[in-house]
């Protein structure tokens, strides 16, 4: 039987086990580094709170945008662009793709 093991994703160990021997480890094996990921950025959560009636709307806006495939995710990100232009601020485009920031 072959288990392997990571070390933090940057060495494997390989482990060989046989009825008759004890545990036999074979020497690290380095693993490739992916592709440059110090720069994505992942997407974080927020979490909302909403009033009973207020999520049933949202519901009832998404199923009748339902041909726009809307979302409450692309509802939400729609209101965000609006109250971002309307305070004169970047648009979450530009805010998402990097070509605009927000100076505190």
């Amino acid at each position: 039987m072959v288990k392997r093991k990571a070390s933090l994703g940057l060495e494997s160990v390989i482990e060989q086990k046989e009825e008759n021997q004890n545990s036999d480890v074979l020497s690290p094996v380095q693993l490739n580094p992916k592709t440059k990921t110090t720069n994505i950025k992942k997407k974080q959560s927020i979490p909302i709170y909403v009033d009973p009636l207020l999520h049933e709307a949202l519901h009832v806006l998404v199923f009748s945008e339902r041909h726009k495939k809307a979302t409450f995710q692309t509802l939400f990100i729609e209101a965000l662009d609006m109250l971002l232009e309307q305070r004169g601020l970047p648009s979450v485009n530009e805010l998402s793709s990097g070509k605009r920031t927000i100076n505190l």
